[in-house]
């Protein structure tokens, strides 16, 4: 993700009367291009201008698994509304002493509520409620897809790249992590779910929150809904590439008015447990296993028949339990778009565990 930091050029203009000092700073956020001054405030906001008869990229098709079926999804876009994101100079410009939260909430919404991405976010909807339909998938599950299909575009940063508009990370099938919270908070918000950027400035990182009853991440009001990978919703990911850990406290910037809520924090939280068990158990029990192999080769080599034949059934045990909860582990970890059949999987394999 792009650091979000004021560094760049400052300037100032003296004034006759008063000696008034202006300052600006031209700020590269994931944003985009120079917009309107926003009234009352000192922030030029990212804005898109369209280019006019600009041809249109190749309608990009997106292929990803989703619940116990493989989601295939294309759609054309706008050529010149492209065009126009793709030239923005992806600067913000801040006039005098203005705080980071306040240059920064108004620029990313900004650029999610672009008025020339609206005809976007409609015909990608209208896509995703096909498929909503054709698998009766309930409010919660609908979340889950639209989420799946973000953390399944490509991962794929460049330096200090500015981030993009929405319409360009859907047409050019990869973005960072600010490139894909944006349009996922796009396309929640549009769909009235209680959705919020969750900016990390610190670890130059962004996410998703979203509204899940009796749960929040930090005291943010939203869990975590991590977009760089498949993840299940509320669960934060250990530590990010390049092996960065979140410490700081997020800002949190609403996206729209939304009043639709996530129901099954419950069941994310108890894979997330099942998992992080799974995992601590094949340590534990790899270690009872290399001791009690140490102890066989021992009992072979002084010809210890009687106990060796006594202690094999309990090695044997020990492996057949180590694989099943390994077993759990690599099922959680290759399911991570089936939430609802992953629960159920794992409920059933753990009973006797």
């Amino acid at each position: 993700m792009s650091r979000d930091r004021l560094s760049l050029s400052t300037s100032f203009d003296k004034r006759a009367l008063g000696l008034l000092v202006l300052v600006i700073l031209f700020i590269p956020l994931s944003a985009g291009c120079i917009g309107l001054l926003l009234h009352g405030s000192n922030v030029v906001t990212p804005h898109i201008v369209p280019i006019e008869n600009a041809v249109a990229p190749a309608p990009p098709i997106y292929i990803f698994p989703f619940e116990n079926t493989i989601i295939t999804l294309g759609m054309p876009v706008n050529g010149s509304v492209y065009a126009g994101a793709k030239a923005s100079d992806k600067e913000v410009t801040v006039y005098g002493n203005v705080s980071e939260r306040d240059w920064i909430t108004p620029s990313y919404l900004a650029m999610i509520n672009d008025p020339s991405q609206e005809e976007f976010y409609q015909n990608l909807l209208i896509r995703f409620r096909q498929i909503r339909d054709k698998y009766q998938l309930s409010d919660d599950e609908y979340l889950e897809l639209i989420a799946v299909f973000v953390q399944s575009i490509k991962y794929e940063t460049i330096g200090e790249n500015p981030a993009k508009f929405p319409i360009e990370t859907f047409a050019e099938k990869s973005g960072d992590c600010d490139d894909k919270s944006l349009l996922l908070a796009g396309l929640l918000s549009h769909e009235g779910y209680q959705t919020a950027l969750l900016s990390f400035p610190e670890e130059s990182h962004m996410a998703v929150g979203i509204s899940c009853p009796g749960m929040q991440y930090k005291d943010t009001g939203y869990v975590y809904l991590e977009t760089t990978n498949l993840s299940f919703v509320g669960v934060r990911p250990d530590e990010l590439v390049g092996g960065i850990i979140l410490h700081s406290e997020p800002l949190v910037i609403p996206i729209g008015t939304g009043t639709k809520i996530y129901g099954k924090c419950d069941q994310t939280s108890y894979i997330h447990g099942m998992y992080i068990t799974s995992e601590k158990k094949v340590d534990e029990i790899t270690s009872q296993v290399q001791n009690m192999k140490n102890e066989l080769q021992s009992l072979a080599s002084t010809h210890n028949i009687n106990q060796y034949n006594l202690l094999v059934p309990q090695y044997n045990n020990l492996l057949q339990k180590r694989n099943r909860f390994a077993e759990i582990h690599n099922y959680i970890l290759d399911h991570q778009y089936d939430r609802k059949g992953t629960f159920e999987w794992v409920k059933t394999h753990s009973i006797d565990l």
